[in-house]
């Protein structure tokens, strides 16, 4: 007779045995097991459960043994990524996504304690037999008989038909394939029964107000007369297609804007898109095509009237300077007397080190370009110029072939190598990256924003060119300039910036 227990999950064992894998050495390598499977959904379930934590609407079916070893017949990768999460299975040869692993980093107190038990049913060992007919009954016919999982989308329906629930992606898909005019006739018929519909409801809430509206029902209910449908059409093909995914809506400065969505101006509409030129404002730089916002504006009211640090500026309120700070105050470094960063000119070396923080990087694939960021800012431009050189081209180089791997499946993906396997150069790989990421030149706002990195990629000498990198190692008189080196990364860390979001 089975029982219902709670059971804490560091006394659960994997079982070794899993029908999915060949029979294991440990729960370790019976993890890694899982993980090469089916990796896309293990992460999926992981992120799933740093989410809304452990939702028990099924127990773990376990058997127990003589012994009293608890072992898990149904729930594996559940109960392995929950191991993995509160640290019962150590994540160092795992190759766990970055973004995971600065979530359990910082998960608090509280998830663990809640989540570090969860409900069983246990069987004796004696019933074996019947444990199999269950686990076999489950996952083993594969036909009729096997049990078929609702995708997202019949859940989504079955919530709004059966409780009545408000279901906008569900909604705006289904007016998306009666409307859409970039879709073939086959991804009608797939996306209407297995879509990422979790990753369009993210997405549609994100930018809901820049078509005007409020809310995301109220734009699927506008759908499809709405301003920049175009835009929202490709949004959502894109989602479908797996180019656009959890990782780039969540981390990206503005995803919407590669797609030609305006940001939302002053007045609470869309106006001139992030990366466009207008009057009065700075050049595109780094910053800009991080945050899709200009954040070097000046305010005229907060213009400092003396720089010294003689006390000797004007005070009101008290003995208080221009902004509230008191006179002969310094100003911490690398801020305004209002808290905001400093403004540093192009050809300054501390431009540099500030978009490179604020680079993100995500994924099994860029771990190594996030070791070569972490030893370029170590660098100084002024004394290692050759150095950070190489680190420089090294991050665009893997950057390209993981951007490359990234968008593999879409209909015309750049690609990283020739037919016969062997790199292309990078100068080419970037030049059909850049095509990518502008939709091939219609895109112009995300080509205004690249056209410093492909004026840079089209100069044979210029810093990324492999012609600079030879002779660099091999030319007894060729060197670059330190002060050369701000300029030339601001006009092509956009790109850069881009290829990892």
């Amino acid at each position: 007779m089975s029982k219902i227990m709670l059971l804490a999950v560091d006394n659960l064992a994997i079982d070794l045995r899993n029908f999915r894998t060949v029979p294991q050495k440990s729960e370790l390598e019976a993890t890694k097991a899982m993980i090469s499977i089916s990796p896309d959904y293990f992460w999926g379930l992981m992120e799933s459960l740093l989410d809304d934590g452990y939702l028990p609407t099924e127990n773990i079916i376990v058997l127990e043994s003589p012994d009293g070893k608890m072992v898990v017949r149904e729930g594996n990768r559940r109960v392995a990524s929950l191991k993995i999460i509160l640290g019962h299975i150590k994540t160092s040869s795992l190759d766990l996504p970055h973004q995971l692993s600065e979530r359990i980093k910082n998960l608090p107190k509280e998830w663990k304690e809640e989540n570090s038990k969860v409900p069983c049913t246990v069987y004796s060992e004696s019933e074996e037999d019947l444990v199999d007919r269950i686990v076999t009954r489950t996952h083993g016919k594969g036909q009729k008989a096997g049990r078929d999982s609702w995708e997202a989308v019949a859940r989504a329906r079955h919530n709004k038909i059966a409780n009545g629930a408000t279901e906008p992606g569900l909604d705006l898909l289904e007016k998306y394939l009666t409307h859409g005019e970039n879709l073939t006739a086959e991804q009608k018929t797939r996306w209407a029964g297995k879509y990422n519909l979790t990753v369009l409801d993210e997405a549609i809430k994100k930018i809901s107000p820049r078509f005007s509206v409020n809310t995301s029902p109220e734009l699927a209910k506008n759908y499809p007369k709405i301003a920049y449908k175009k835009a929202l059409d490709e949004i959502i093909y894109a989602i479908g297609v797996e180019s656009l995914t959890f990782t780039s809506i969540r981390e990206s400065a503005d995803f919407a804007l590669r797609f030609g969505v305006p940001p939302i101006t002053s007045s609470g509409n869309p106006g001139t898109p992030s990366g466009a030129s207008t009057p009065g404002s700075p050049p595109n730089g780094p910053s800009a095509a991080n945050s899709g916002s200009n954040t070097t504006g000046s305010n005229p009211s907060s213009t400092s009237t003396s720089q010294s640090g003689s006390g000797s500026s004007s005070t009101t309120n008290g003995g208080a300077g221009n902004n509230g700070v008191p006179s002969g105050a310094k100003p911490s470094p690398g801020s305004s007397p209002t808290g905001k960063p400093a403004t540093t000119a192009t050809n300054d070396e501390r431009s540099v080190r500030r978009s490179l923080r604020t680079l993100k990087l995500f994924g099994p694939n860029r771990s190594k370009v996030e070791t070569l960021r972490k030893e370029a800012l170590k660098l100084k431009l002024k004394d290692n110029p050759i150095a950070f050189c190489f680190l420089l081209r090294s991050m665009f180089e893997i950057s390209a072939k993981a951007y490359c791997q990234d968008h593999a499946s879409d209909p015309t993906p750049p690609k990283s190598t020739k037919a016969d396997g062997t790199d292309r150069t990078l100068s080419d790989v970037l030049r059909d990256v850049v095509s990518h990421l502008t939709q091939n030149g219609s895109d112009k706002q995300m080509q205004r924003l690249l056209h410093g990195p492909l004026t840079e990629i089209q100069r044979k000498d210029g810093i990324l060119s492999l012609t600079s990198m030879n002779q660099l190692v091999h030319n007894s008189s060729f060197t670059i300039i330190p002060n050369d080196i701000p300029i030339l990364f601001s006009n092509i860390f956009p790109l850069l910036d881009h290829m990892n979001k």
